[in-house]
């Protein structure tokens, strides 16, 4: 029998499952937030991300109807997610005091979602790579709400001299990839270290060498010769 790459007709009533089976919506989009962001969409499959949920293929259709409705659902959690961060993050971010110790608070905070949700993290990078049509609902919903509060303060830690990049774009894109690959090689730190190196020591290593590294005068390859936070 095909996989459940177009709508199906519901194989069950409207009626949302009780007992046990009442959480298979959750489970569901669980499922497929691991196996979209591990293999990507097309290659992602309906049957597969059932059963890694522990229930028959037919609930996709009955919760969500489609694969790319599967996807999209997906993505409306993640928005969900990043909008209580972005919120959170207005709390602990002032909008007025010295820019370093802002910058450093919002690169942590960078860094603990990043901990808190690393199949969100990898399911963003894999789009895109991919870069199908799928991206444009993406960035809409939740690329650009993140833009939208991290590069003017990106454009002010520039200004300020604390990063000599020119563009808080690119800046963000080098410091997003940097965590989300930092924080997917944790448990092979951990491996090679002898478990020296968990979470919270890459946390750590990583917030001290990124300003320290960082501030570059931009006539040269390498720090300044006081090396300093500005």
């Amino acid at each position: 029998m095909p996989d459940l790459a177009e709508p199906a007709r519901p194989a069950r009533g409207r009626g949302r499952p009780r007992g046990q089976n009442a959480n298979y919506r959750a489970r569901l989009l669980d499922a497929a937030l691991d196996a979209f962001g591990a293999q990507g969409f097309e290659a992602a499959s309906l049957r597969a991300i059932a059963a890694s949920a522990g229930c028959d293929v037919s609930m996709v259709a009955h919760y969500f109807g489609s694969k790319a409705e599967l996807w999209g659902a997906v993505v409306e959690r993640i928005e969900g997610q990043v909008r209580a961060e972005l919120a959170a993050l207005d709390n602990v971010v002032p909008a007025a005091g010295p820019i370093e110790a802002r910058v450093t608070v919002a690169v942590g905070a960078m860094f603990e979602q990043a901990i808190r949700q690393p199949q969100a993290m990898r399911f963003v990078m894999r789009e895109q790579a991919d870069g199908s049509d799928r991206l444009d609902d993406l960035v809409g919903r939740v690329i650009e709400p993140v833009h939208a509060v991290f590069l003017p303060l990106w454009q002010e830690s520039i200004d300020a001299g604390i990063f000599s990049m020119r563009s808080p774009l690119v800046l963000h894109t080098l410091l997003f990839g940097a965590i989300a690959y930092a924080v997917a090689s944790a448990p092979l730190l951990a491996r090679l270290s002898a478990g020296e190196v968990d979470l919270d020591r890459l946390r750590s290593e990583f917030m001290d060498g990124l300003f320290a590294r960082l501030t570059y005068p931009a006539t040269t390859c390498g720090p300044t010769v006081s090396g300093g936070r500005r």
